[in-house]
């Protein structure tokens, strides 16, 4: 299952929708992603299944507006250099959001991974692409997280890999050794993992992330929703 987070075209609201098909099916309950991913298992099978059957809205995919997936209330833990830091959740972002250059910044860089999404009982629920980007001085300036999140009945258990590129430029190789444990780090209902990091780009540039099972999203740096 592919849940995402979108603006609807009837009013603007965010709205909770899943992917099926090439499309954003609008989910016609209030419920939020996080609130179904917490909920789990055939609760969330049967959400799924409802907005098939019974969507408010379809939306080609690549025309919908898309938020982040969750909107955190804490600081979400992530893995850059090989150590845990803690990224505020205001710096969260969709993949539709953009990335603007903080004041006084002509470059950013990108490090790159995947973040887990756990439910109430700390299994995991999901994952998520996610791009942490950060000025020359190492301070982070918008955590990139989405297009969608993915259940792990999706991705098979096994390693995953997302790549960054610019053009026919490779810059950076992230593989992520399965579904980390609740054990492995800082406890939350999200945790980022991002072993991989690009060189610093400019204004304009347009970086590709893309994380096969995932999905893959594009971001000029310095642009704004």
């Amino acid at each position: 299952m592919h849940w995402v987070t979108y603006l609807s075209p009837s009013g603007g609201a965010e709205r909770t929708g899943v992917i099926d098909d090439g499309c954003v099916f609008g989910y016609p309950g209030p419920e939020t992603v996080p609130e179904l991913l917490a909920a789990g298992g055939d609760t969330l099978k049967h959400s799924f299944d409802r907005a098939l059957a019974d969507p408010v809205e379809i939306i080609v995919r690549f025309e919908a507006c898309h938020c982040p997936p969750v909107r955190p209330a804490h600081p979400v833990p992530a893995r850059v250099d090989g150590t845990w830091t803690e990224v505020a959740p205001g710096l969260v972002r969709g993949t539709d959001d953009g990335v603007l250059l903080p004041e006084g910044t002509e470059a950013l860089s990108a490090a790159v991974g995947a973040a887990a999404v756990f439910d109430a009982r700390g299994g995991r629920a999901g994952s998520t692409l996610a791009c942490l980007w950060r000025t020359p001085e190492r301070a982070p300036a918008a955590l990139t997280l989405g297009p969608a999140i993915v259940t792990p009945d999706e991705l098979g258990g096994g390693d995953l890999t997302v790549t960054a590129s610019v053009g026919e430029e490779a810059l950076a190789r992230a593989t992520t050794s399965g579904p980390p444990r609740p054990t492995d780090g800082p406890t939350g209902d999200i945790r980022a993992d991002l072993p991989a990091e690009t060189r610093l780009l400019e204004y304009g540039e347009e970086l590709f992330i893309d994380g096969g099972p995932l999905g893959m999203f594009e971001i000029r740096v310095g642009s704004g929703a």
